[in-house]
């Protein structure tokens, strides 16, 4: 999903579906997520821990590499069981997709840096609020998030005068706070 423009914002061209703030969905699978898969009704494998690659794909057992940026945790077990059965590999599995570790970081002049847990729906403004606001240092109109190798800029004064111009985190998503040099 690509990070919206507002004044100082950089932001990223995609083409990537786009749903509306208002719009609660199912969280669509990203290149980088971590995922914990477990077959049932099979005797040779259990359970996996896997990261989507940069191209969305994951490798599993007797399989070509299958997409899965994109779908739902839902959606991905039904693919993998078509595959696995319609193959002819196993006659009755069962699959369960799990995103595990779904993290974001706050680094720098905030009052609690570290690792956080991701909710749906948590914002820029959130995130901050979550690390327990700004130190005194804080240049609030140069923070960033790097996400999946870019870097976007924002003015989170701007951000607070209007709130309807924040914008969600995603897992792995590392938001710093720079320091200001008065």
């Amino acid at each position: 999903m690509a990070i919206p423009s507002s004044g100082d914002i950089a932001v990223e061209a995609t083409s990537e579906k786009k749903s509306s703030s208002n719009d609660i969905s199912a969280y669509q699978l990203q290149p980088l997520d971590p995922l914990y898969i477990r077959f049932s009704g099979i005797q040779e494998q259990q359970q996996l821990e896997l990261v989507i690659d940069e191209n969305g794909k994951i490798g599993l057992l007797h399989l070509e590499p299958i997409k899965a940026a994109g779908l739902t945790t839902s959606e991905l077990e039904q693919k993998i069981e078509k595959l696995y059965i319609d193959n002819g590999i196993y006659k009755n599995v069962s699959i369960n997709v799990t995103m595990t570790a779904m993290v974001f970081y706050v680094q720098g002049e905030v009052n609690q840096p570290g690792q956080f847990p991701l909710t749906t729906g948590t914002t820029l403004l959130q995130a901050i609020a979550g690390a327990r606001g700004y130190t005194a240092f804080a240049w609030k109109t140069k923070v960033t998030i790097s996400r999946h190798g870019k870097i976007y800029r924002f003015n989170m004064k701007e951000l607070e005068k209007d709130p309807s111009k924040d914008v969600k985190i995603e897992a792995g998503d590392v938001i710093k706070v720079p320091q200001h040099w008065y």
